[in-house]
């Protein structure tokens, strides 16, 4: 480290409440003075202290701690990729993106850092470097375990392992993209935008859905204008009218207008009457929530029930075995085929008490969006990020004739919260409130 000047020695000290009753011995100004007599000792120069006075280390989210850890230059480049897949770009085009921007790749910044020989192309920015920073959910804080796996000693491959096979330990390091971000860039990966063969793509491109059979709704293009007043959607499953649906036609313009309208109004309703939004948010489907909370819990209840029974079910197997009474193979028989299921029940406690949590969780989501609806609070048009930010879906109906004009239903379901009814006499406004135009 002393050879190389534009690194640092980081020296940490942390000092919790309980340890300052310790006295002088474990002070910050004491831990600075062991570690700079160690440091200068040991040759380490260029020394930078990061401190935390009064947090526990059964914590990570220690500031001290964070900003010594966190390397914030890849780290604002990895913000950079999740706001621009955000912002409607795929994984190519970011990637070209940063080549055109020369940031260095993975391989290029670990070899400086690492003082190793520079790649020779520095700057050539693949997709799948780019598909992996935005499926790494690590950077929401957690690590995840048990990712891959070996079929036999003899296969040495390693394979992935199913999402529901791996563990997840959340808060073990600091977070550098949160949670929600992470969440919206996978539904957006799920439903990827592919461009028209003018090479055209909407802002709502993967996010517009029809009503009667839920398929996407194609963006198309027309070649015959000259503007694009004649773009539109139409239900994936039409297929002139030879598919299995109905048409489902829209126009981008008519789209975007009302789109716009709809987040105006509901964004400035829900600012406006924040109280009563997130009560309105909560009271929603209470009793079907209740109803479905209540068989998990009933659920899990059983499992554990049957998890302690199995663990006696075991012990006097194994007493039986010792005792004579029960042969070895009859002992592994029955023994494998508890220890089986109580594997089975083990997995389907955790997803229970997952899906409670996530249940009980509903008030961080609606606070998720209330932030949302702060941040949006004078918007004035619709861009592909702001789209993918506030919008979760919008649902097409198919068109029907109203007194000789064809009029198309449209549902608006938001990130965090769904769909969001306004009702039609909206309560009083808090005292010294103006009233919008």
């Amino acid at each position: 480290m002393n050879q190389q000047p534009d690194k640092i020695t980081a020296l940490y000290c942390r000092l919790s409440q309980d340890d300052a009753l310790d006295g002088e011995s474990n002070s910050i100004t004491n831990q600075k003075a062991l570690l700079s007599k160690y440091a200068a000792k040991h040759g380490f120069r260029n020394t930078m202290f990061f401190v935390d006075d009064g947090f526990s280390g059964t914590s990570f989210q220690r500031p001290g701690f964070q900003e010594m850890i966190v390397d914030e230059e890849a780290a604002k480049v990895v913000r950079r990729i999740f706001d621009l897949c955000i912002a409607g770009k795929g994984p190519m085009q970011i990637a070209k993106i940063l080549t055109k921007e020369q940031i260095l790749t993975v391989t290029a910044y670990h070899a400086r850092q690492k003082g190793w020989t520079m790649p020779d192309n520095l700057y050539g920015w693949s997709q799948k470097s780019v598909s992996g920073i935005l499926e790494r959910r690590e950077y929401t804080g957690c690590t995840v375990n048990f990712k891959t796996y070996a079929k036999s000693l003899k296969f040495k491959k390693r394979l992935q392992n199913p999402k529901e096979n791996q563990r997840i330990f959340e808060g073990t390091q600091p977070v550098i993209i949160e949670y929600g971000q992470w969440e919206r860039v996978q539904v957006l990966r799920e439903n990827k935008r592919r461009p028209t063969k003018t090479g055209k793509t909407s802002i709502f491109s993967g996010l517009v859905r029809c009503a009667d059979c839920g398929a996407k709704l194609y963006y198309c293009t027309c070649h015959s204008y000259k503007d694009d007043s004649q773009n539109h959607f139409v239900c994936s499953n039409y297929k002139s009218n030879t598919g299995s649906c109905q048409i489902h036609y829209i126009r981008e313009t008519t789209l975007y207008k009302r789109v716009l309208e709809c987040v105006q109004r509901t964004l400035t309703y829900v600012r406006l009457f924040k109280d009563d939004f997130t009560q309105e948010m909560l009271m929603q489907d209470e009793a079907s929530r209740k109803e479905e909370l209540t068989q998990k819990r009933k659920a899990l209840s059983g499992a554990q029930k049957r998890m302690e029974d199995l663990d006696k079910i075991i012990q006097r197997l194994y007493e039986d075995n010792v005792l004579g009474k029960l042969s070895d193979l009859r002992f592994q028989k029955l023994s494998g085929q508890y220890e089986t299921e109580q594997e089975e029940i083990r997995l389907l406690s955790e997803v229970l008490e997952r899906e409670i949590t996530e249940e009980a969780e509903q008030v961080s989501d609606v606070e998720r969006f209330l932030q949302l609806a702060e941040r949006y609070s004078d918007i004035q048009e619709l861009d592909a990020a702001t789209v993918n930010e506030l919008i979760e879906k919008i649902v097409i109906h198919n068109p029907k004739k109203i007194d000789g004009r064809k009029h198309v239903t449209i549902e608006i379901y938001f990130t965090y919260v769904g769909k969001i009814r306004i009702p039609l006499q909206k309560p009083e406004l808090p005292t010294g409130t103006e009233k919008p135009a």
